[in-house]
């Protein structure tokens, strides 16, 4: 009698049913991941190209502001403005346009910066300056947090729940959320450093789509037979509240720097126990896990959104809590603020004449020139120093040279005249004189007494005298007044009568009454030649020594 077996056959054709369900699967996965790495890799192909691009703006503002976190909202809400409008299937190999907000800290330092691609950084700054009206942005160079043989501690934060469930925002806490930031960045000692990196790009709808699929399950009352319970009216709210408002794919990324691992650990702990004020009753921050310390730190410093992995939607009202400027409730030490506003140039300027320098206002730039008429007038420069005050008479002393008008330049110290006179241009050079009376070698005569017409003698005069109260009494308690006035007027004018007459022939005048004689033919004068004639001729010799010897001391 034959026997049909037919148990082994039947598990042979389930494993091999199983065989070829698990290939399948496998070849599934395969496929997946093949196509996510192929999206992410043409996706993000020219990413450090791009990143190559973009420039760093530093925004200070003044200590006494008091904007409200309000107005980071409304400036993050505009940025979901620079999302491009793609085809659904061809969107997932483009990417979206992204910025980045960083709070970078070094010993004593706290800043604030924004980076973003050269093409955006005109709409940028002036939204920046709509919502902060008196902040100042500069293009600085890119930072270095890092030292040497510093140690690294590092972090990347993502929400724990879906998308559309919201953290706690600045609207539910009581105090700042950015002093608890800044209090931990504030705490970098000597050869540490810690960055805190925002970046965002406008989100798609797919997280908004999803919200409100929960949305209208949750508020789906079941069947008649079969009701559910009510909802949480809370979580429905908060849900809606998040999805009325444009969202943001982010990525948050801290890093420190310090002598030592434990330090680095330590600080970074600080840093992320800042991010448990946003913790909420639906959502909060949970730190991402990081394959690839050489691809964290690569992704960190080119600014790189994420190639692979999702990123966080996050809302403007949520970004805005984690990133603003400060005002004056942030109290935390090292911020840095803005010393002195900066204003736009008068409508009405010089458009020509003395060349000062360039207006830049809020990306507008003027050029700055001060009129002939005003430089009748007096300018003074001021400035501590090493700002620069001698650079600035250097280039407009060359500036009068070049166009073949004079000037005369005092220099106490003698390095600056050193260096105009290498500027000089070979034009100019018979015109120079240059009166240096440290050089004994070559010295140079200047005949103060030097004048031409009456006027001339007169002002010379009047400065000369002018010059003596400078020197012997400033205060004018009396040691020069009118009577030595008096004589050194009438002696000096005498002298001058004679051309190429010196202070030497001055001081012989008030001692020698021969020489007076001598010159006193010279004199046109009326009024000086009374002077010696019926005042000196009447005074007697006893009272004559008695004002000139006092008169000639001030001169020897």
């Amino acid at each position: 009698m034959e026997v049909t077996q037919t148990g082994p056959d039947i598990v042979n054709i389930f494993l091999a049913i199983v065989a070829i369900a698990g290939l399948s699967l496998a070849l599934v996965g395969s496929l997946f991941y093949f196509w996510r790495y192929l999206v992410g890799w043409i996706k993000h192909k020219s990413r450090e190209e791009h990143s190559l691009e973009f420039v760093v703006l530093q925004i200070t503002v003044p200590r006494d502001n008091e904007i409200k976190i309000d107005a980071a909202e409304q400036l993050f809400a505009t940025f979901a403005s620079i999302r491009k409008s793609t085809g659904k299937i061809l969107g997932q190999f483009k990417t979206q346009p992204h910025l980045s907000f960083e709070i970078v800290a070094l010993h004593e330092s706290i800043r604030f910066l924004v980076s973003i691609h050269k093409d955006y950084q005109d709409l940028v700054e002036k939204q920046i300056n709509g919502a902060y009206p008196d902040a100042e942005i500069k293009q600085v160079p890119e930072y270095n947090i890092f030292t040497e043989n510093g140690q690294t501690a590092y972090a990347s934060l993502k929400l724990k729940n879906q998308e559309f469930f919201p953290i706690k925002t600045f609207r539910d806490l009581p105090t700042d959320p950015l002093s608890s930031i800044t209090s931990a960045l504030a705490k970098m000692q000597p050869n540490e450093g810690a960055a805190m990196q925002l970046i965002i790009s406008p989100a798609d709808s797919s997280w908004k789509e999803a919200g409100k699929k929960w949305l209208k399950k949750e508020k789906d009352p079941g069947k008649p037979e079969n009701p559910k319970p009510p909802p949480d009216a809370k979580q429905i709210e908060a849900v809606e509240g998040k999805l009325s408002k444009p969202g943001f794919e982010t990525v948050v990324r801290i890093i420190v720097s310090s002598t030592t691992k434990e330090s680095a650990k330590a600080h970074l702990a600080n840093l992320r126990a800042a991010f448990e004020q946003f913790t909420g009753p639906y959502n909060s921050f949970s730190a991402g896990k990081v394959y690839s310390e050489k691809a964290f730190m690569t992704d960190f410093i080119y600014r790189y959104l994420p190639r692979y992995s999702k990123s966080s939607v996050l809302t403007s009202e949520e970004l805005a809590s984690i990133f603003h400027f400060p005002n004056k409730s942030v109290e935390t030490p090292h911020i840095g603020w803005l010393t002195a506003k900066r204003a736009p140039a008068p409508d009405k300027i010089p458009t020509a004449g003395l060349y000062l320098g360039r207006s830049v206002f809020r990306g507008v730039i003027r050029p700055v020139y001060v009129g002939d008429d005003d430089r009748r007038r007096h300018m003074y420069i001021i400035g501590r120093t090493g700002t620069g005050k001698t650079e600035l008479l250097k280039s407009l002393m060359l500036q009068d040279i070049l166009a073949g008008k004079g000037i005369a330049f005092i220099d106490p110290h003698g390095d600056a005249a050193e260096e105009l006179l290498q500027m000089i241009p070979a034009n100019r050079a018979e015109d120079v004189i240059y009166f240096d009376p440290s050089d004994t070698g070559r010295p140079f005569g200047m005949n103060m007494l030097e004048a031409y017409t009456e006027e001339q003698k007169h002002f010379v005069v009047a400065n000369i005298i002018g010059l003596m109260y400078k020197l012997f009494d400033p205060n004018k308690t009396g040691i020069i007044g009118p009577r030595f006035e008096h004589g050194v007027r009438n002696a000096m004018l005498t002298a001058m009568s004679k051309p190429g007459s010196t202070f030497v022939e001055v001081m012989r005048i008030m001692t020698d009454a021969n020489f007076v004689r001598e010159l006193l033919p010279l004199v046109s004068d009326p009024v000086v030649r009374r002077y010696w004639t019926d005042q000196i001729a009447q005074t007697t010799d006893f009272h004559k020594s008695e004002v000139l010897d006092y008169t000639v001391s001030k001169f020897g």
